[in-house]
């Protein structure tokens, strides 16, 4: 049990308590700055539950209450395997001397977060690359309804075993941001001026307080799978203004300058590149394009032959001004046939006289 490493939750401590005389808090699995994780047992179906608790400072703004429900509506919305399921939400009325209870009702789920993966030893490209494809194929669906992540990273990265096989969850939905679609009427209001995410994986459109689009998430993906590939991100410190200028005007390292001796392709270095543009039009146009593309570099699925499929997706990318994304397509297909070899020199010549964005 989690309680054995003597944890303590961050807000008021639930362990023992009752919710809805449904669900029984038995012990703390993780404690949050927002909210605590309980392990539960459901009194009716007789399962075990996590119970997300909602700390009680952050449930009395009307913004920040309708924030942690709009967690439960989005992941209500979402059937797939890597992105958390919620089963249930509630408020549980406040007891004597105390304050309501915010909380929602999740699968328990046995594994380790992104971040305690990282801590072991180097992890094989093949791994790193798998992880990034199951995060970049659940938050597709994310992207799909209309919704910004806005918080990615490695902490809200849960790795579980399936079938032998590491699985990769993408958890807490709780700051995401509903941009458009029939889900805008519940999203709650941003305040200007205040910075959303966690510094490490903030994109250059949310350190220069622009409007976010799912390309921010992109970003952030380019952030975690460049410390998977380094085991340091692009932008380390912690001195606020320091790190949110480096995102927003430096241009990152590349992935074999700080990782020489691990034997990272030049088409790999090129799609981590396009992922950490400054212009979130230079990046992949989309997490399923992301996705695809990092799938023919690791070998998980086949190109055609001809290289044509690719030589097509350069094309496209090339004519919507995203010459990274275009060269990085334009190299796969002049690997799987040399007749595209002039069109990757023709955009390498292109994205040099144009200079840097």
């Amino acid at each position: 049990m989690a309680d054995a490493i003597a944890l303590h939750p961050r807000g008021p401590d639930l362990r023992g308590r009752t919710l809805y005389d449904r669900f029984r808090l038995d012990a703390l699995i993780a404690p949050g700055g927002m909210a605590d994780i309980y392990e539960a047992l459901d009194l009716r179906l007789r399962r075990r539950v996590a119970i997300k608790a909602l700390h009680p400072e952050h449930g009395r703004a009307p913004d920040q209450r309708r924030r942690f429900f709009q967690e439960a509506v989005l992941a209500a919305q979402i059937d797939h395997p890597h992105v958390i399921q919620i089963f249930d939400h509630g408020e549980e009325p406040a007891t004597s001397g105390g304050e309501p209870v915010l909380f929602l009702v999740m699968p328990l789920l046995q594994g380790v977060t992104l971040r305690q993966r990282l801590l072991e030893p180097a992890m094989p490209i093949a791994d790193a690359l798998s992880l990034t494809i199951q995060l970049l194929d659940g938050l597709a669906q994310i992207h799909k309804l209309g919704a910004v992540h806005r918080d990615l990273k490695p902490e809200n990265c849960l790795i579980v075993q399936r079938h032998g096989r590491d699985h990769l969850i993408l958890l807490d939905l709780g700051l995401a941001k509903i941009h458009t679609g029939p889900l805008l009427s519940i999203a709650p209001s941003s305040a200007p001026g205040v910075l959303i995410g966690t510094l490490a994986y903030v994109s250059p459109e949310q350190a220069r307080e622009q409007p976010l689009t799912p390309a921010a998430d992109i970003y952030a993906v380019g952030v975690i799978l460049f410390e998977l590939l380094t085991r340091r991100v692009p932008f380390p410190g912690t001195k606020v203004l320091e790190v949110l200028s480096a995102h927003a005007s430096e241009l990152a390292p590349s992935v074999t300058e700080r990782a020489p001796d691990r034997g990272i392709s030049d088409d790999l270095e090129a799609l981590v590149a396009s992922a950490l543009h400054k212009d979130p039009a230079q990046r992949p146009a989309s997490a399923d394009a992301f996705r695809r593309a990092l799938q023919v570099a690791a070998g998980q699925v086949a190109a055609s032959d001809d290289g044509y499929e690719n030589a097509k997706a350069s094309l496209t990318a090339w004519r919507a001004c995203a010459d990274h994304e275009a060269l990085v397509y334009a190299r796969l297909a002049a690997a799987q046939h040399a007749v595209w070899r002039p069109l990757v020199e023709l955009i390498e010549i292109a994205t040099d006289a144009a200079g840097p964005a």
